[in-house]
C-alpha cells in the first residue's frame, strides 16, 4: 500500500479514481456519496480515497482524536442500504505507517456491475442519498448529490455491465456466470437464450483416470473432455472438464502451482513437493466453474462457490481441496506458505 501512496502524491493532484481526505467523514452518509461515486467511475482498475492527505496532497497523518472507521463499520453501513440487485460496491479498508504519519487507504475495488444506486433514499444529519439516482465523478469531482451522473457515462456503465463493450471471448467469460440463462438439450449442446450466437458444445469421454491423485480414487476415476465455449459457431476457446460420474460432480480441469524441493532453486523454501491445484477468479475457467455449479442447483448455496469443493446433489463422498484465489499476489503468497 506505500507504494499505491506513492504513485498516487506522484500524480501532483486528485483524479477520476483516486481522491485524498486530510480526515475521516464525520457524516456516514458523505462517505456512502463518496464510495458510489468512485465505485461508478468509468475506468479500467481500482479505486482508492487515502486518508490522512490534505487537499494540497500534504501528509499530515490521522490524529488519534479524530473520526476513525473499521473496515467492518463501512460494510455494515453499505449493507443496511437499498442496493439496486443487491450490488454492494467491494471495499477493503487498511491503516499503514507512511513517512511516520498513519494514514488509512479505502480501496474501492472494480467490478463489473455498474451503476450501483440505492432503491430508497439514505439521508443521515442533513446529507441524502436519493433513490435511483446514479452518482460518478468527473474529473476530480463528484456527482453533487442535487445531481446525477453524466447520462453518457451511465450508458457506458450498463453496456460494462452487460458486457457489451467487450470483444466475443471477453463478453463469454460474464454470460457463463449467468447459469439460468442458459438451454441445454440434455445432450451436448446449449445456447444462451438472450444471445443464441453464443453457444456450448460438450465433447465425448476422451479418457478415463489422470496424472493426479484426484482423478484416480479407489471408488471412482474421473472422465475428461471437453466444453468447446463457441460464438456464431466458432470455437473460440476449448477447456478440459472432468466428472466424477458416481458422485455427480463435475468441474473445470483446476489451474496447478508446483512447490517443488529446494534444490530446484525456484526461489521457494520447501522442505518437500506439492501441488496447488486452484481457480483463479476473472478467468474463463472459473467463469465456467461457476456456471457449471450453479447449473447442478436449482438455488445457490453457501456450498456453490465454496471449497472444499463437493457434490452438490448428495451427501458427498468426495472432497477436493482446490483453492479459490483472486489474484497471482495471492497465490504467490499461497506458495510460500
Amino acid at each position: 500500500m506505500n507504494s499505491i501512496i506513492n504513485d498516487l502524491l506522484s500524480k501532483g493532484k486528485e483524479g477520476l479514481w483516486w481522491d485524498f481526505k486530510q480526515k475521516f467523514h464525520n457524516n456516514m452518509a458523505a462517505m456512502v456519496h463518496d464510495i458510489l461515486c468512485m465505485a461508478n467511475v468509468i475506468h479500467n482498475g481500482n479505486r482508492y480515497i487515502a486518508f490522512g492527505i490534505s487537499d494540497s496532497l500534504e501528509v499530515v497523518g490521522l490524529n488519534d482524536s479524530d473520526k476513525k472507521y473499521t473496515q467492518a463499520d463501512i460494510i455494515t453501513a453499505l449493507r443496511r442500504l437499498s442496493f439496486s440487485e443487491d450490488n454492494i460496491p467491494n471495499i477493503q479498508l487498511e491503516f499503514l505507517q507512511f513517512n511516520e504519519a498513519k494514514l488509512a487507504i479505502l480501496t474501492i475495488f472494480n467490478e463489473p456491475l455498474k451503476p450501483y444506486y440505492l432503491t430508497k433514499e439514505y439521508s443521515y444529519q442533513g446529507k441524502s442519498i436519493r433513490a435511483g439516482v446514479v452518482y460518478s465523478r468527473t474529473n476530480d469531482a463528484n456527482t453533487p448529490l442535487d445531481s446525477c451522473a453524466n447520462p453518457i457515462d451511465v450508458r457506458k456503465m450498463w453496456r460494462e455491465r452487460f458486457g457489451l463493450n467487450l470483444k466475443a471471448p471477453d463478453r463469454f467469460s460474464i454470460l457463463l456466470e449467468d447459469a439460468k440463462c442458459w438451454d441445454y438439450d440434455g445432450i451436448s449442446q446449449a445456447f444462451y437464450s438472450n444471445d443464441p450466437d453464443f453457444t456450448i458444445e460438450i465433447g465425448s469421454v476422451e479418457h478415463e483416470g489422470g496424472n493426479y491423485w484426484w482423478q484416480n480414487l479407489y471408488f471412482e476415476n474421473t472422465r475428461q473432455f471437453d466444453y468447446h465455449l463457441k460464438y456464431k459457431n466458432r470455437i473460440i476457446k476449448t477447456l478440459p472438464v472432468v466428472n466424477y460420474y458416481n458422485e455427480g460432480l463435475t468441474i473445470p480441469f483446476p489451474s496447478i502451482e508446483f512447490i517443488t524441493y529446494p534444490e530446484a532453486q525456484d526461489g521457494l523454501n520447501a522442505e518437500f513437493y506439492c501441488e496447488i491445484y486452484y481457480y483463479k477468479k476473472g478467468t474463463i475457467e472459473y467463469s465456467l466453474f461457476q456456471h457449471i455449479r450453479k447449473s447442478e442447483v436449482h438455488c445457490d448455496t453457501y456450498q456453490t462457490l465454496s471449497t472444499p469443493i463437493t457434490t452438490q446433489l448428495k451427501p458427498p463422498i468426495i472432497k477436493l481441496p482446490f483453492f479459490i484465489i483472486n489474484s497471482d499476489s495471492e497465490l504467490n503468497e499461497l506458495s510460500k506458505k
